[in-house]
C-alpha cells in the first residue's frame, strides 16, 4: 500500500440508532445522508416526517440526501393484504410503497429540494432513486 492510501484510509465505525428518535449527532454535522429503501419500512407518516426533519437537522447547509424507495411500479406493488394506504403485508414483510407526488411532498414538506428522481429497476424491485439537497 503507497503513502498516500495509508493516509487517506479511515475507519468505518458502524452505529445504530432508532431512527424514530432523535439522532445523537449535533446540527449540521454531515455533508451528505444516504439510505437505500429504508423508508419503505412500515413507518407511519408522522415517523417519516421525523425521520426527514432529523435528517434535515443533522445536515449541513446545501448537505445532500440520498435514497431510494419502492415505488408503485413494483411487481409486488398492490399483493398481498393492503395494512394502511400503500402499505402491503406480502408474506410477512410489511411494505412501504410511494408514488412520486408522495416523495415529492414528503421531502418539500421536511426542507430539502430535490435535484432529480429517478426510476430504476434493481432485480427484483423498482425504485425512485432520489437526490435532493438541504435547503
Amino acid at each position: 500500500m503507497d503513502k498516500i492510501t495509508k493516509e487517506k484510509r479511515r475507519p468505518i465505525n458502524p452505529q445504530f440508532f432508532d431512527v424514530r428518535k432523535p439522532l445523537p449527532f449535533p446540527e449540521g454535522h454531515f455533508d451528505a445522508a444516504y439510505s437505500h429503501m429504508l423508508f419503505n419500512m412500515r413507518f407511519s407518516l408522522e415517523d417519516l416526517r421525523f425521520i426527514f426533519s432529523e435528517t434535515n437537522r443533522v445536515l449541513k447547509q446545501n448537505g445532500f440526501n440520498f435514497f431510494s424507495v419502492r415505488n408503485q411500479n413494483d411487481k409486488s406493488y398492490g399483493r398481498g393484504i393492503e395494512i394502511e394506504k400503500g402499505i402491503y403485508d406480502i408474506n410477512g414483510f410489511q411494505i412501504r410503497f410511494f408514488t412520486e407526488e408522495e416523495i415529492r411532498d414528503l421531502t418539500t414538506a421536511e426542507g430539502f429540494e430535490i435535484l432529480w428522481i429517478k426510476e430504476e429497476y434493481e432485480e427484483p424491485v423498482t425504485l425512485f432513486l432520489v437526490s435532493s439537497r438541504r435547503l
